[in-house]
């Protein structure tokens, strides 16, 4: 048995058929992908195919050199073709540093060959076993650095000696092993740890990686404690065509609600495919799709702008015919990008999504591209669409006032809970009519409700659809979350707006009468000027977890009734100190 994995190792060296697979490292300041590690591992199938195993058999027969060699060529040569950003990581065992016939050169010699830049290449030296020579050690990675490669210390905490090994190598990255930040949201102990090793980091002029992040928990807890470069299956696992570009909801600390409508977007649709570049023959991509069983599109990118999506059946059907490989296998993916695809910003609604779709008679609809600024970052599927379009609709027709669709009091009290909890800063803006009763009275419901819904609309069309939210709360009232920096000027041209186009909803005798006669709450006959509205803002401080709904209920009450005691279109803005409690005015 020990015979048939030697030749069976022997063969996939000889015939270098190890699988690369690429897993990006990302930038949690910048929000994009830093770099790559690249990973090895055997054929499918194969007694070889997990890493430890394939490894351990190379050192078992003495192979060892020839396998760290091989993966260096594998890895450099497929980064080049698939032409990802950012750099390149890349392991190396320290035995092989220590062999009479190494040579520093040969990862120089396959980066020239390659045309990549050794800057991009960060040289991983991962400390699996125990070190017996220092010097040598050194020696060798400083003669990386003047190659122009920089040094990463792998694993910190999972190998014999790291801090004293950190000391002596002064690296220019150490990857925090990913001990330390599994659970590290619930472990005191754990967060310690990163924070000595972070602070450690900052004397020595060093980068830190955090490793095996999967839970956005973890990676909210080490953001905020400091980390900026992190990898883990929270991002993306390892993959033969990695993404070249993130979502960028990963890097929101902020739990999202899918049950909330105003945030179903194209990015609850988004899921990730592969990316080829336009020049790679079509033969390559068509194995692509043999080895990954299941892959129904692959995406032609160019410097991140999508120029497409290639068709597993159109590429398998073309590859399949008498002649096929050898009339298409060698010519670009580019050009058998015949049908038109649809292309959609992330944080496109998902009605406009239908829309596009439906009006789209000529384009290939089951799949469509989904871009963030115009990079490419996913596709999304039909099917997809539908699905989240009839959740959608039910969740509106459960939540939302029947009046104006705009979100009731249950999802106005969740959202209101949520800010709470993550302790946001935010503006809560109470939204009210005046002289609405006597319009209402004079004119009658139909066209009370036609005001209301005006309300709601101009309420949509100036607020953000992102970090505001607008709800409903009964009657003429509304509720307005502002997260928009902006918010002052949103209101004031929302009041600007109001004060030009309530006239039309009076008739010409009333417009020029400035207004209406009817009855007060006393019965009284008087005059009424046109329906105005009036706006109530308090500021909520960050970290103000410990307020609760009714108290905010009760302040944003109180600034609107500040509002509504001046006359015309009023924003009345609450100056808020500490300790400092609006009182509700006398009327």
């Amino acid at each position: 048995m020990d015979e048939d994995l030697k030749n069976l190792l022997n063969h996939l060296i000889s015939h270098e058929q190890l699988i690369v697979q690429f897993q990006p490292i990302a930038s949690l300041d910048k929000q994009v992908i830093y770099g790559y590690e690249g990973l090895i591992r055997g054929p499918d199938h194969s007694p070889l195919r997990e890493p430890s195993v394939l490894f351990e058999a190379a050192a078992a027969h003495e192979r060892l050199r020839d396998m760290d060699f091989l993966c260096r060529k594998l890895i450099i040569r497929q980064f080049a073709e698939l032409e990802l950003p950012g750099r390149l990581f890349i392991n190396i065992n320290p035995i092989t540093l220590f062999t009479s016939s190494f040579s520093h050169d040969h990862t120089l010699t396959y980066l020239k060959r390659y045309a990549i830049d050794p800057e991009r290449v960060v040289i991983e030296v991962t400390e699996t076993h125990p070190i017996g020579d220092r010097m040598i050690l050194q020696h060798a990675l400083r003669h990386y650095h003047a190659m122009g490669f920089q040094v990463a210390l792998d694993d910190l905490g999972s190998g014999f000696s790291g801090l004293k090994l950190w000391s002596e190598i002064n690296p220019d990255f150490v990857k925090m092993d990913r001990h330390f930040t599994r659970g590290v949201d619930e472990d005191q102990t754990k967060r310690q740890f990163v924070m000595s090793i972070l602070e450690i980091a900052k004397s020595l002029n060093c980068q830190v990686i955090a490793e095996g992040i999967e839970h956005k928990r973890e990676y909210a807890v080490l953001r905020r404690l400091g980390i900026t470069l992190a990898r883990g299956y929270y991002f993306a696992p390892p993959e033969a065509l990695p993404e070249t570009t993130l979502n960028p909801l990963l890097f929101s600390e902020r739990p999202r609600d899918s049950t909330l409508p105003h945030k179903l977007t194209a990015a609850t649709l988004l899921k990730p495919t592969p990316i080829v570049p336009p020049h790679m023959p079509m033969q390559a991509v068509g194995e692509l799709f043999c080895s990954q069983e299941g892959l129904r599109s692959i995406a032609v990118v160019n410097h991140e702008e999508p120029l497409g999506l290639i068709l597993r059946s159109d590429i398998l059907n073309l590859l399949a015919g008498r002649y096929g490989r050898d009339l298409y296998g060698r010519r670009p993916i580019e050009n058998f990008l015949h049908k038109p695809m649809l292309k959609f910003e992330l944080e496109t609604p998902l009605e406009e999504i239908s829309r596009g779709l439906i009006n789209a008679a000529d384009h290939y609809i089951e799949e469509f591209i989904i871009t963030a600024g115009g990079r490419y970052i996913g596709k999304g599927m039909l099917l997809d669409l539908l699905r989240n379009i009839t959740e959608l609709k039910v969740n509106r027709a459960r939540y939302a006032s029947p009046l104006t669709l705009l979100p009731g009091n249950v999802l106005v009290q969740q959202m209101l809970d949520e800010f709470l909890q993550n302790g946001e800063g935010f503006h809560i803006a109470y939204f009210d009519l005046d002289h609405f009763k006597p319009y209402n009275d004079v004119y009658g419901y139909v066209w009370g409700d036609e005001l209301i819904q005006l309300t709601g609309r101009l309420l949509i069309e100036f607020t953000h659809p992102e970090p505001d939210f607008v709800g409903h709360i009964g009657g003429d009232d509304f509720i307005v979350f502002f997260r928009s920096a902006d918010w002052r000027e949103r209101c004031h041209k929302l009041l600007r707006t109001f004060e030009a186009v309530i006239p039309e909803y009076y008739t010409a005798e009333h417009r020029r009468n400035g207004g209406i006669d009817a009855a007060d709450r006393y019965g009284q006959q008087r005059h009424f000027p046109f329906v105005t509205l009036s706006i109530g803002v308090v500021p909520i401080a960050p970290g103000c977890c410990d307020l609760s709904r009714d108290v905010i209920a009760e302040w944003a009450s109180s600034a609107k009734a500040k509002a509504k005691q001046r006359i015309g279109n009023v924003l009345h803005v609450e100056e808020m100190k500490d300790g400092y409690r609006p009182e509700r005015p006398k009327l």
